[in-house]
C-alpha cells in the first residue's frame, strides 16, 4: 500500500500524518470470502476512519449475500457431527407443523429413538418447539405411590395432602361408634 520511502517522506512534513498512515496499513492480513473467495478488504466509513482489526479479523464474508448463501449451503461435509445430522433430518423431513398439536410455530425435528444419528423417515417426527421440549423432558413418579407426578415429587393425590394438611401421607380417620 504505502512504500518506505512514502512514510520517510511523510514522517520529514508530518508526525502526525505518518502516525495515522501506520495505523492504518499495521498488519492488515490477507483474508478471502469463506463463500465466493473474494479478497477481504477492510471497510472505509463516511469519516474516513477504516474498519477496526478486530472486526475484520472476525469477519469470514464479503457481505451479508454471501454470508446468506453459504448459511443455507452449511454443512457440505459427511461428518457425522450433531450440526450435520440435525441439518440433514430437517431436508428430509418437512416441517410445516407439529405432528401432536398442529402448531405452525418454531416447528423442530424430533428424533423418536433418541438417536441423533438416525435419519430415517421413520425415525422422524415434526414437532413445535413446545411438544419437543415435552417430549425430551423426563417422566417422574411420586415417590409414595408410583403414579406420574404433579409437583414437589408428590403424584396429584399426594400433592394435594401436601399442600392442605403439611403431610403426603396424612389421611381422615373416621370416628367409629
Amino acid at each position: 500500500m504505502f512504500t518506505q520511502k512514502d512514510l520517510n517522506e511523510s514522517l520529514n512534513n508530518e508526525g502526525l500524518y505518518l502516525k495515522r498512515i501506520k495505523d492504518e496499513d499495521k498488519g492488515t492480513p490477507l483474508k478471502f470470502c469463506a463463500y465466493c473467495n473474494k479478497k477481504l478488504e477492510r471497510k472505509l466509513f463516511s469519516n474516513g476512519s477504516l474498519e477496526y482489526l478486530i472486526h475484520f479479523e472476525r469477519r469470514k464474508y464479503c457481505d451479508r449475500e454471501c454470508m446468506a448463501n453459504s448459511y443455507k449451503e452449511k454443512p457440505k461435509t459427511d461428518n457425522p457431527s450433531w450440526a450435520v445430522s440435525h441439518h440433514r433430518s430437517r431436508e428430509l423431513k418437512e416441517a410445516d407443523r407439529c405432528e401432536i398439536c398442529e402448531s405452525t410455530k418454531n416447528v423442530d425435528i424430533h428424533h423418536i429413538d433418541g438417536d441423533w444419528q438416525n435419519n430415517s423417515e421413520q425415525n422422524l417426527q415434526a414437532l413445535c418447539r413446545s411438544c419437543h421440549m415435552k417430549s425430551h423432558r423426563e417422566k417422574k413418579l411420586c415417590i409414595i405411590c408410583g403414579k406420574p407426578q404433579k409437583g414437589l415429587g408428590y403424584c396429584n393425590k399426594h400433592y394435594i395432602r401436601f399442600k392442605k394438611y403439611g403431610n403426603p401421607l396424612f389421611t381422615k380417620n373416621k370416628v367409629s361408634e
